[in-house]
């Protein structure tokens, strides 16, 4: 779905640069956004838009400023979440650990839940072993007792 894509990288490019948006060019005056403000009017034309009716690009502008609304709640909620997430957590597994696999997911003692955040293998089996997460530059990692390697993990809950 190329333009779910390019929408997603617009939506990611407004949130994380908003300075991106100078005198607020690309919003209306009810801080809604239009999508041929949003781009030149080559990309415009690549992408197909300019075959759009005025009442289509109307519809398309109403569904870019929802999606927009929604991304932002969502990075909001995001970053809430983890400013309350300490620099460095301390806890253990609640029951087994079995290691981890692509998406394994960590319930600590607690209460926290954490899921790993890049794709390792690693099979190690211990009954609530000691766990601790730290912040690093790139993100969280965890190190669990008696295991050599660390992993990646993000907060879910």
């Amino acid at each position: 779905m190329p333009g779910y894509k390019l929408v997603v990288a617009l939506c990611s490019f407004l949130i994380l640069f908003p300075v991106a948006l100078g005198e607020d060019k690309q919003l209306t005056k009810d801080n809604s956004l239009q999508i041929e403000s949003l781009m030149t009017a080559p990309e415009f034309k690549s992408c197909g838009l300019n075959k759009l009716s005025p009442d289509e690009i109307v519809h398309l502008d109403s569904w870019l400023s929802s999606f927009f609304s929604q991304v932002t709640v969502a990075v909001g909620e995001g970053n809430a979440k983890e400013s309350k997430t300490p620099d460095v957590i301390e806890s253990e597994i609640d029951g087994e650990f079995h290691g981890w696999d692509g998406e394994t997911v960590f319930k600590l003692a607690n209460g926290q839940i954490w899921q790993q955040a890049e794709y390792d293998y690693d099979y190690e089996y211990a009954y609530r072993p000691q766990v601790l997460i730290y912040k690093t530059a790139g993100g969280y990692k965890m190190k669990v007792e008696d295991v050599e390697d660390t992993i990646y993990v993000r907060r879910i809950k």
